[in-house]
């Protein structure tokens, strides 16, 4: 019987040979790119978006990113806060936003103070929980940044004055210390600070206590340039300013309207100042963007925001 020659056996061990490798690639393939994704969003994102690894509850966000639920209240900082929309100027570089969940910042590390910050204040903000002084650096800061300390404002001739009062966050204990990190100070002379700001602030939390009323406030300030500093490069402000915008429990941006009550005062952090009432200090909405350069109620419909921010509201 004639036999049908074989085919060499080193050709058929070369091609299980390569089927092998083809099949080995695909698995690596497959099993590396699993691998990758999760890396890819958590790794390689800006580290300005990152949760800080001292303080991952609150991380810092960038502007118009929503940020950590918030368990109270079932939203977002970012959507509790600023559900009138987020300030806004030309230039978006030092506007390092920081959820601290109490309240939003925007936090300028040149002049190492806060650009503003803004909150909503409604009764149930308002409890027992007293005043706690813990003054503190803030956690959220990138760790290569400047912390403010007790330090810088000892022997300045300053207050530690705080944007987001200490008495609009009683609720809480944990509220409470929140507003007392450094991020939410600004140094003011004492007279402006214990003055017409302090009573601008009582003012704001009798409106709160009104029957379902619910306040958006946004608070900041005025910086010459360059700016005056105390300790390590702490910018003084020549003013500070305050915008609330009152409506009621459950409305936001879609229910402002023309008639909507807006109060705008712009106080000079000067000697003086203490001689006067906070409804001295009163303007419109359109005079505290032109002399700060952000743009507020961003959320707000540009016909109704038009006329609102050119009004000059008395109580």
């Amino acid at each position: 019987m004639t036999r049908r020659p074989r085919k060499p056996a080193f050709l058929s061990t070369f091609l299980w040979v390569v089927l092998l490798v083809v099949l080995a690639r695909i698995v690596l393939v497959q099993c590396g790119s699993a691998r990758l994704r999760p890396e890819t969003a958590a790794d390689h994102a800006p580290a300005e978006s990152r949760p800080h690894p001292s303080h991952p509850s609150r991380p810092t966000l960038e502007p118009g990113h929503a940020g950590p639920q918030n368990a109270a209240d079932g939203g977002s900082s970012i959507e509790l806060h600023l559900a009138l929309g987020v300030p806004r100027d030309a230039d978006p570089s030092d506007d390092h936003l920081l959820d601290e969940r109490a309240y939003v910042l925007s936090y300028n590390p040149n002049k190492r103070v806060a650009n503003w910050a803004a909150w909503r204040l409604d009764a149930s903000y308002l409890g027992h929980a007293g005043r706690k002084n813990d003054f503190r650096p803030d956690p959220l800061l990138p760790a290569d940044w400047y912390h403010v300390s007790e330090s810088d404002y000892r022997r300045s001739g300053y207050d530690r004055g705080h944007l987001c009062p200490s008495a609009d966050r009683d609720d809480t204990p944990e509220d409470n210390s929140l507003t007392f990190l450094f991020t939410n100070m600004q140094p003011q002379l004492h007279e402006l600070n214990a003055g017409p700001w302090e009573q601008f602030e009582q003012y704001e939390r009798e409106l709160a206590k009104r029957r379902d009323a619910l306040l958006f406030i946004v608070a900041g300030g005025l910086f010459s340039s360059p700016p005056t500093t105390i300790g390590q490069g702490v910018a003084v402000p020549v003013a500070n300013f305050k915008i609330v915008v009152v409506l009621q429990r459950g409305q936001g941006a879609s229910d402002v309207t023309e008639h909507t009550e807006v109060l705008s005062v712009l106080m000079p952090n000067e000697h003086g100042v203490g001689d006067h009432q906070w409804t001295d200090y009163l303007t419109s909405v359109d005079t505290i963007e032109h002399a700060s350069g952000y743009d507020f109620l961003t959320s707000v419909p540009e016909p109704i925001a038009r006329v609102l921010e050119a009004r000059t509201t008395r109580p």
